[in-house]
């Protein structure tokens, strides 16, 4: 197991995460400093979803070509650039245009993660080397957000976005140790219609379009989820940002406990199976939430979440990486991004419709059937694939 490309991996993830989860606990401070209504201050994640789906799409394909080492390196520093931006913004069509570059940047980091971890580790272990990297996806709630919070509380929330461009400088160095890998070059008329013969290749597939379906559907459950509960806290509760960091802290918590855990039996029991299970458990904790009152029910519910979540992580997109061979496995991961990014542009305005018409209990409902779908179409569509080495 090398630790060196998980450290690197996980902290490019993080630094992703980190930030996009941020704007739901900001969300009460943005709606006040811009004079927006919560629907508007949606426009935030769709244009960054937006801006992501264009960088799956060309640094999936390219970084099939050329390698996602250099995409990951030209990501962070566009990362921190549009973070900068973001601090300097005076209304909040600048502040929608720097979370788009923002969404460029991260949108390009995601992709090129997993591939990178796909190509680097079999799939024995992959499990596991994904459930660790993906452990920053839910250490950004207990670290991340919470200090996000924190700054925004005492210091105001342009510099919360200072310390993310800070943060990805810092990044960017570090990630200069990721290995160099071997090349796939074409030439350039080769590349574009290879890529488009992929593209094409995979819709024609029904267990790929299946698992296109789940990513959309993952993403939009928890996005949705998570994305309109800091707002629902400080309506219901009169909670304050610091107090809002701390629900997502203890979802965190067991994230980060679960994401590797869920990595290391997948390896053992099946990812397909270890998939399943979280996301039905997932979806139950998803649809109590709203009905809980502030407290012990409430933290140990939302705690649940995370562990669900976790769980799955790993499992799934390791799983996902195996669905294509190695040579097409930057392009998939690319459409299965993309696939994701539509899943939250679309929850964060069917989202912000059905919160401010019906409240917080229409949104959770809507994220747990989606959840549950997951399972399903676990179940009915995908088969768990033997290890390359092991076909005939």
């Amino acid at each position: 197991m090398d630790y060196l490309v998980i450290s690197n991996l996980f902290l490019l993830l993080f630094l992703g995460v980190a930030d996009n989860q941020m704007i739901a606990a900001l969300l009460p401070v943005l709606v006040r400093s811009f004079h927006v209504s919560v629907l508007m201050a949606s426009l935030l994640g769709f244009v960054y979803s937006a801006a992501a789906v264009a960088a799956h799409f060309l640094s999936g394909s390219l970084s099939d070509h050329y390698g996602r080492r250099w995409f990951l390196l030209g990501g962070v520093l566009v990362f921190a650039a549009a973070s900068w931006a973001a601090s300097r913004t005076l209304t909040f069509a600048e502040l929608m245009a720097a979370r788009a570059l923002t969404g460029l940047a991260a949108g390009t980091i995601s992709t090129c993660s997993i591939a990178y971890a796909g190509d680097w580790f079999p799939y024995k272990v992959r499990g596991k080397a994904i459930g660790l990297i993906s452990s920053a996806y839910f250490a950004a709630p207990i670290v991340g957000v919470p200090l996000a919070g924190q700054i925004a509380d005492r210091f105001g929330w342009r510099r919360v976005f200072l310390f993310f461009a800070a943060l990805a400088l810092v990044v960017s160095c570090v990630s200069l140790a990721l290995p160099k890998e071997t090349l796939n070059l074409r030439p350039a008329t080769d590349r574009f219609r290879t890529s488009l013969r992929v593209f094409g290749s995979f819709l024609r597939k029904g267990d790929l379009v299946a698992a296109l379906c789940i990513a959309f559907l993952v993403s939009a459950g928890l996005v949705g989820f998570i994305s309109y509960i800091g707002q629902w806290l400080n309506q219901r509760f009169n909670l304050p940002t610091s107090s809002i960091t701390l629900v997502f802290m203890v979802g965190g918590i067991a994230s980060l406990a679960g994401a590797p855990l869920g990595g290391i039996l997948s390896d053992r029991w099946g990812k397909r199976a270890v998939s399943i299970a979280s996301n039905a458990l997932l979806a139950l904790a998803v649809a109590v939430v709203p009905f809980l009152r502030w407290g012990t029910w409430l933290m140990l519910a939302f705690g649940v979440t995370g562990l669900g979540a976790a769980f799955r992580q790993g499992p799934l997109t390791a799983l996902m990486t195996e669905m294509v061979p190695g040579v097409e496995r930057g392009s998939f991961i690319a459409l299965r991004n993309i696939a994701s990014q539509l899943g939250i542009g679309a929850v964060w305005l069917v989202g912000g419709l059905l919160y401010e018409r019906h409240g917080y209990v229409a949104v959770t409902t809507l994220c747990a059937a989606m959840t549950a779908l997951v399972a399903v179409l676990l179940t009915t569509h995908i088969v768990e694939p033997l290890p390359v080495e092991e076909r005939v």
